[in-house]
């Protein structure tokens, strides 16, 4: 099963935790990590690296970021490139959303691969006008 971290501003990791554990009723083993302000890449990757290896399965692991470029998202990317050498499959996908995020714990039993298409999907296909 693939795993899922939410890696995110403070405190939108844990808010779309809780919003998923809301809708679903349950726990959706779903790690969150909040980015506090001012934590630089640099600092942070090598830890969250260590985060993500523990977290692994054996079939990798999806890191859902808030906004592309912003630090959050450098930090994963640059913590799966530590990852992704000792063998360990992860993949990065920013502009989260509870969509994405839902889509993902739902259709985590797939590759990651399948996993991080269905879970752009998700975000994407929610993005309706509504009135």
């Amino acid at each position: 099963m693939i795993s899922i971290m939410v890696v995110a501003h403070v405190p939108l990791a844990s808010a779309l935790v809780d919003c998923a554990r809301h809708v679903l009723g349950h726990d959706p083993y779903v790690t969150a990590v909040d980015i506090l302000p001012n934590e630089s890449a640099i600092d942070c990757s090598k830890t969250l690296s260590e985060q993500i290896i523990a977290l692994d399965r054996g079939d990798g692991v999806l890191l859902l970021t808030d906004l592309p470029g912003a630090t959050p998202s450098n930090i994963a990317l640059q913590a799966c490139h530590l990852v992704q050498a000792s063998g360990v499959a992860c993949c990065v996908l920013a502009g989260v959303n509870a969509s994405m995020l839902l889509r993902a714990i739902n259709y985590r039993q797939g590759s990651l691969e399948d996993v991080a298409t269905n879970a752009l999907a998700g975000a994407t296909q929610a993005l309706l006008r509504v009135d």
